[in-house]
């Protein structure tokens, strides 16, 4: 499977929810307005996804490039969020079906081991589409971070 089986049901704009999740904090829930664009790129070979969330009231925004190692078998993505990554670009790898795509990368947490981070898109129907970020402790526990849930706009 390529992105190409998937792409239609990803490709327009979408507007929905996002909840943020610091399990850190109490309360630990930031939930705010999201939209989300899917369009394609590099003459169809790629897949540019735009959002933009808030914290706190501060506008933030994030994307993610994903395109289809054929020799490979994998999907590969860069990914950029201005409140998560700061000035840096996660680059990850990872698995592509009918209804979803799964990447993982990690970032440093110094002063100790490097932390995952996995996104999932999911294409719930042609008209819902969910993205969930998960962080990932250096022993392998996966915690929710962000949920965002969306309704086809076009």
């Amino acid at each position: 499977m390529d992105l190409s089986q998937i792409k239609d049901k990803l490709i327009g704009k979408w507007s929905g929810n996002n909840l943020l999740r610091l399990s850190w904090e109490t309360p630990s829930d930031y939930l705010s307005d999201s939209i989300l664009s899917v369009s394609s790129i590099a003459q169809d070979k790629a897949l540019m996804v735009h959002y933009s969330w808030s914290y706190k009231d501060k506008a933030q925004e994030g994307s993610i490039m994903l395109a289809y190692d054929n020799k490979e078998h994998i999907v590969t993505a860069s990914w950029i969020d201005s409140w998560h990554m700061s000035d840096k670009i996660m680059f990850c790898k990872g698995t592509i079906t009918e209804q979803n795509i799964d990447v993982l990368g990690s970032y440093e947490a110094s002063p100790g081991p490097d932390w995952g981070w996995r996104i999932i898109l999911n294409s719930i129907s042609d008209n819902e589409l969910q993205m969930l970020m998960y962080n990932i402790t250096p022993d392998g526990l996966e915690d929710l971070a962000v949920k965002a849930d969306y309704n086809r706009l076009s």
